[in-house]
This record gives C-alpha cells, structure tokens and sequence, in this order.
C-alpha cells in the first residue's frame, strides 16, 4: 500500500479558483477566514449519501477517478423467494410502508427510517461524521415488526474501491477478522489516501438451530455467522451490486440441490443456501460484500457499526461509545439549527400542535436534503435530429452520442421516481434550501451552472450521468437536446440570492471590513457566510457572467418567436408599434397534445397548434432570465449592462400586458392566429396556472389594476381556488381532468407557493394581523397558506409521504410518492411565511 501525503484535492472543487480570485484583495486575517472557509466546506460536504437513488448508498464528493463506494441491502432469507424482495434502490415497487430520513444534513449526518412489512423489518440507519468531515461511521439498527412472525433480516453491506488495482494487489483488502463477525480492510484511494474500513456488531442474534451440529449446507453457506465474499466488478458495474448478488446466491442454490438432489432441506437452513459464497474461487478484488443474517424472534433485533477512518487522521471513530456519542451530538445539532431558521406558531389550521408542525417539517426538510447526490459519468445527447416546428409530431430523439464525463452536485425531486437533476425542479430546490443553508445552496446552484456548456450555452433540461443514473430513466427521456429548453428556475433562485444579499448588505460595494469576514469555521456550523459576503459572491458573479450570459443569449434565440405574422392584425389593433419586436417567445418542442419544455406538460395549449403561436409563460421566464442578468450586472457595476437588462425587462413587461392580456377573460393567455380567420388574433385562455406566471413571477407592476383581477381568480372557487391548494386548471375548463391528467387540475406546491410569495410582494400586509375587515388578498393568502399546508400535513401523516402533486376533488396524493423535491416548499410555507 502507497502512503501518500494526505491532499485535499482543491481542483475538484468548484470554488476553487474563486479563492485564488478573492485572495488577492483580502488582508491576511480575512484571507485566513477565506481559506477556513473554504477548508470548512470541503471537508464537510466530502462524505455523504450522495446516491440518491439507492436507500442508503455513499460516495464522497468530487472524488471522480477512486471514489469508494458503499451501499446496503436485505431481505428475508428465512422465505423461499426472499431474493425477490431483496431492497436495494428506493423504487415504490418495493411497497414499503414509508422509507426516509427523520432528521438529516449532509454536513453532519442524519437517521434514516424503513418499515418493510414484507420483511417484517423496522429498520434504522444512523448516519454520522466526525467533527472534521473526514471520517464517517453508519450505524445499522433494527428488529422485527412482529416477533411472532417467523423471519430473519438478512443484511448485505456492499463495498467498492474504484480506480483499479495499486502495483498488482487489490486496493481494497480483508486483512483482519476478529472472532466469525467483525471485519476490517485496508484501502486505498489515489485522491483520498489510505483508510481502514470496519465491520462490527454491537448485539443481535444470527440465525441459527442448536439442533443442527452446523448451520453450513455447502462451504461458506452458513447463516449462523458473518459471510464475506471478494470479487472484482468494474467501476461502471459497480451500481449493479443487487444483480450480481442475486445471481451469485442463484448460482449458489442451484449448486446445492444439484449436489443434494434427494436430501430434503428443513426450512430453518434456507437462510444458509441464501448466503453469499465464493463458488467460483475469484481471486479477492476490490468489491467486497458482507452478509449477516439476524433471528427476527426476539423483540430487540440487531445492531451492527460499519466505520471509515483515514490513517492519517487527528479524529479517528475508534469505539461503539464514540459512535453513540455522535448520533447523540448530530441529532441535537440538526435540531438546533433547525429552529434557528425556522418557527412555528400555533394558527388556524388542522396541525394539531407546534410539535407536530416542527416534526412533520423537520422530516420534509430532511427528505429533501437527503436527495442530494453527486453524479459523475456520461450524457446522451442527440445533436443530429432538426425538429419540424411545423408538423408538431413527436420528437424520436434517435441520434444519441455520449458525451462528458460531467459531474453534477444536485439534489432530486424524488429518490424512487425521480434520481437525477432536474433543471427545471432545482431553482424550486433551491429556494427552499437556502433557508436553512444558504452555502449548500450555492454549492449546488455553482455545479448546474458549471454544466452551461462554454461554446452554445447550453444546458440540458435532465441531467443523467452515467449508467448508474441512466439506470433509472425510461428511455425516451435518456436523451437529451440543444433545441427543447425548460423554465429557467435556477436563475429564479440565484436572483433571489443576490437580492438577500443586497438586502442584507445594503448594497455589494458599501460593505464594512467586519462584515467581509468569514465566520466559516470547522466547528461552528455556520452557513449562510455567503449570504453576508459581498465580495465572494461579486467574484464568483463576475466568473460565471460570460457563461450565463451565454446561457441567457441560448434560451432567448433558441425559444425566439414569430411576430412578423401579427403585422397586420395588430396594425389593425393600433399596437403594432408599442409591440417590442424582439421580446416574443415560444417553447420549442411542443407536440399536439404536449409542451415538455415548459414543465407543465399536457396544460391546454392552443388547438390546433400553429407555428405563430406565442407562449406567456415562455416569455414571463426571460422577464425572470433578465431581471437576474441585471442584478449580476448591478453587482458587477457594469453600467451599461445593466441599463440593457433593465430595458429588455421593461420589454418584457409591456409585452406581457400588449400581447397576452386578454381583456375579455381578465388573464394573461398564450396567442396565436386564428385558424378560420388568419386576420384575428386568438387568445387561447386556459385560467391556470400560465395565467398566473406573471404575478407570481413578479413582472406585474405594484400599482397595476390587473393585480385585483388575478386575486380574483385565484380567489374563486369555481375556478382555481380549493380547500387543498389552487388547482392548475380551471374546473371550468373543457380540459380539466381529461386525459393524462397532470396539469389538468392538480394541485402543485411550486406554483401555489410563488403565488403565495407573490403575494407577500404585492401585498405586505397580509402577513400581519390587523384590525378591521381584511382585504381581498389577505383573505385569499391566509386561507391558501392555510389549506396548503392541511392537506400536505394531512395526506404525509395518513400515507407517510409527500406527493408529486394533490387532487382538487379530495385532496389525496398523486403522481409521484416520496416527492420531497417542490412539495417540501411547505417547509418555508409553515416556517418562515
């Protein structure tokens, strides 16, 4: 084994270069707080669960050529077909009755929950780190959900030190067993140096029949102790753990009934032929699994430490005491900064307490953390196929080429449907982490934007890298296009953070020399040191301008609309003229019945669809696009900037009003010509959602006459209002409810929560409790709030879960199961509005 000089490997970071960019005009204490800063952020977001995908999987982050990785899986191997209920990525087909963290924070730790009523397994995964982020320990805890029902946990720890093998032996070995149970390897990572990995178990009785003189049925087939099994499985194989499992013990089985054909087996050694073993003497390799199988007849189950330790380490997890110590320390910790950021007062509202209010959002938050993931691999991309905007057929995508590596530091909407990057659910993603951690926010928003691509701008609507990703992703929507775009959200969210920042400061350049200084230590916790620091955040500004600006310049062109074909019809009009030429927009990619690239997939667009049309909700997101650009151009004191964004947004504004404002149905409304008359311009109003866009996106002026006229859709009942949240569609609307169904009624949390933040914008009093009759807006922002955050609550407390989306005829949960993406915006909704 190498012992090389322990590196943190700064070129792996993002905000590296911005470092070296800020050092340069700092004084030597502020420069020393930079650098604790940045060591601070390193170190404790190296180590986590960042496979999203699986239930519990780990891989450090930024760690691409030798990362380890490490995942965990049972079943029931006292049942004949325990192999098919084998656990290993979170899919709801596994029909556990709830799966989760309870309390989590990628810096720190967590506990993560699963009752599997199918495996009669109540199982605890405890998560945590030690104080320096270098070493981690996961503690697996569980016992039966019924004592009485005959069953075993059968767990399989799985490990893998990528990078290949180091002057010809394995860079991951067995070196020591203490007694048939407690493992300990020797590794070694080139980008993480060497460590010593440990299994050991703390109490839990294997499986086993005193009856019987041996519980082993072939060698190495014996439940009764702690299995081992080294192999070699490539990198890119690595993510197949469970496949590889199953067949290996599939093999195993067959070799026993082949060799014992007439000897009738007793059901209590089927745990036995379910065990892991070497059949085909692989020579050992770098992937390791451990396999324990645990009697479930006794009330207080198992517990068993796996634990991390580098070699050169000032903070070492050496005894079970230590470990008990932390779960202790993380749990508090996590609690204690959650009430930092958010509160809770009792209210109007079916949450039967502030307890029951702090533990339901606590746990929601901590879903949503508990989705982020690194991922490292290759993208499919089709930069062959030319759309037909004409014909409106379904894009077969068929020209795919991988491209990358890439590397995506990202959180997900839903671990079981949805494990990958989502550039149009991150911005929603955002906002709501950046309550609780206003550094881990940016972390994220600085891996998406370094994925804007340097020569087009580019960036793909789906994020999926690698085989492990792709994995988990029907095919049609693997690949991806230049052409098809999404709401920009991330901009949505990076505007939001410069304006919390000016806010706070007052403006970038009057910051006093106190408050440049970082306050990031290692021990402290502190996260939101971005927030109060102007000039990181103006250098990391001024480095991703040219990219994002790049990034705007793509959407614009790429999303560009006709307006030469209304020339006549708004001549007629008398607004042909007022009508700002260059500020129209459509979304390319729109099918009959379909407009993927919005993100509100089958919401009714015009019918027939023609190439003329005009989308408001395309053209609201480059009022969002610009107002950001010129925010960083403020930032940048690029003056002229500035001033050109100003203007395009005030373009985009008048446009909003010339050309979507229907005055007939009071909303704003997609155009395009009318199919019978080519001398008419068509509103196409859907009261909606895209009705809404523009007030909830903010690029209504305050004093507009047209704000009381969406308070008043949004505030009728036979519309969009609802004891559950505002319906996406009109119940009035011919489509509400027909066909797919997904945004043709449902109630979603990202846009029911930009209205309710738009509201607090508009309307600053309906935050406040005041005497007198209450207004309009205040009326319909309390019940909205209020109804929400019920039904939300209610469904998560009957079903476990937050959901894709709610139904506007009962409330229940729809679409995706175990969505902490968006719908955890509740958090903020009961927390901080």
């Amino acid at each position: 084994m190498l012992n090389p000089r322990s590196k943190m490997l700064r070129a792996f970071w993002i905000l590296a270069n911005i470092v070296l960019l800020v050092s340069a005009t700092l004084n030597g204490d502020e420069q020393a707080e930079l650098e604790e800063y940045q060591k601070f952020t390193n170190e404790s977001l190296l180590w986590a669960p960042y496979r999203s995908n699986c239930y519990f999987g780990m891989r450090p982050r930024y760690v691409r050529e030798s990362p380890l990785m490490m995942g965990i899986m049972w079943f029931n191997s006292l049942s004949q077909d325990g192999l098919h209920s084998l656990r290993h990525f979170a899919t709801p087909q596994d029909k556990l009755q709830k799966y989760g963290w309870e309390v989590y924070d990628p810096r720190i730790g967590g506990k993560e929950i699963f009752i599997d009523e199918k495996n009669n397994l109540n199982l605890t995964v405890y998560f945590v780190k030690s104080k320096n982020g270098e070493n981690w320990s996961v503690r697996v805890h569980g016992r039966p959900l019924d004592p009485k029902q005959p069953s075993t946990a059968s767990v399989v720890v799985y490990f893998s030190q990528n990078g290949g093998e180091i002057d010809g032996m394995s860079s991951l070995a067995m070196i020591d067993r203490d007694g048939p149970n407690n493992l300990r390897f020797l590794g070694y990572s080139k980008e993480l140096g060497e460590y010593d990995l440990t299994v050991r178990d703390n109490f839990g009785q294997y499986f086993n029949n005193p009856a019987y003189e041996s519980m082993e049925v072939a060698p190495g087939s014996d439940c009764s102790k702690t299995s081992h099994l080294s192999l070699q499985i490539p990198d890119n194989e690595v993510w197949k753990a469970r496949d590889v499992f199953q067949s290996l013990v599939s093999d195993s089985i067959r070799d026993i009934l082949e060799k014992e054909e007439t000897k009738q087996r007793p059901a209590d050694l089927i745990p036995s032929v379910l065990t892991i073993r070497n059949l085909y003497n692989f020579n050992p390799g770098n992937f390791h699994y451990v396999q324990k199988t645990f009697d479930l007849s006794k009330e207080e189950g198992f517990e068993f430490d796996v634990t991390y330790n580098k070699l050169e380490t000032t903070q070492s997890i050496s005894t079970k005491e230590q470990i008990t110590e932390l779960i202790t320390w993380t749990l508090n910790e996590i609690s204690a900064r959650f009430d930092k950021h958010f509160s809770f007062e009792e209210g109007h509202d079916l949450i039967e307490s502030v307890d029951a209010k702090r533990k339901f959002t606590l746990e929601t938050l901590s879903n949503l953390l508990g989705g982020i993931g690194y991922f490292y691999g290759k993208q499919l991309v089709d930069r062959e196929t030319e759309f037909d905007e004409s014909q409106f057929a379904d894009i077969k995508l068929l020209n795919a080429k991988e491209e990358g590596p890439f590397e995506l530091f990202t959180s997900v909407p839903s671990r079981g449907f949805f494990p990958r990057g989502f550039y149009w659910d991150e911005g929603f993603h955002l906002l709501q982490i950046m309550e609780y951690d206003f550094d881990l926010a940016f972390e994220i928003l600085a891996s998406w934007f370094e994925m804007i691509e340097d020569d087009s701008g580019w960036i793909a609507r789906e994020i999926i890298l690698g085989n492990e990703a792709r994995s988990k992703v029907p095919e049609e929507f693997q690949v991806q296009n230049p052409n098809i775009a999404n709401p920009p959200t991330l901009l949505l969210a990076f505007s939001e953070m410069l304006s919390r920042a000016i806010e706070k400061i007052g403006d970038f350049g009057s910051a006093t020399n106190d408050q440049v200084m970082f306050t990031g230590k290692a021990n402290s916790f502190m996260t939101n040191n971005l927030e109060a620091n102007p000039d990181l955040l103006a250098e990391y500004a001024k480095k991703i301008y040219p990219k994002l600006l790049k990034h705007y310049n793509w959407f614009k062109e790429s999303q560009a609309g006709l307006i030469d074909e209304y020339a006549t019809i708004l001549e007629d009009e008398g607004i042909w003229d007022k009508i700002h030429k260059n500020e129209v927009y459509k979304w390319v990619g729109r099918t009959f019945t379909h407009c993927l690239p919005s993100g509100m997939d089958d919401y009714p667009r015009a019918q027939p669809p023609d190439v003329a049309e005009l989308n408001v909700d395309a053209l609201a997101w480059v009022g969002v696009m610009t107002r950001s650009m010129r925010q960083i151009a403020h930032v940048l004191e690029l003056t002229e900037d500035e001033a050109k964004y100003a203007e395009i947004e005030q373009n985009v504004v008048e446009n909003l009003d010339l050309l979507h404002w229907s005055e007939e149905n009071d909303c704003y409304c997609d155009i395009s010509i009318d199919p019978e008359d080519d001398e008419i311009r068509e509103f196409v109003c859907h009261e909606g959602y895209i009705s809404l866009l523009p007030f909830a996106l903010k690029l209504i002026p305050r004093n507009s006459p047209k704000l009381e006229k969406i308070v008043a859709l949004m505030s009728d009942p036979e519309k969009l209002f609802s004891e559950y949240g505002l319906l996406s569609l009109s119940r009035q609307d011919e489509y509400f409810g027909k066909d797919e169904n997904y945004w043709r009624g449902p109630i979603w949390m990202n846009i029911n929560y930009l209205c309710l933040d738009a509201m607090r914008y508009y309307y600053p009093e309906v935050t406040f409790d005041m005497a007198g009759e209450a207004s309009n807006a205040k009326k319909l922002y309390q019940s909205l709030k209020t109804n929400l955050s019920n039904n939300i609550y209610k469904v998560w407390k009957e079903q476990g879960y937050c959901y894709e989306n709610y139904s506007p005829i009962d409330g229940h949960g729809t679409g995706a199961e175990h969505f902490t993406g968006w719908t955890a915006l509740v958090v903020n909704i009961l927390g901080r509005f």
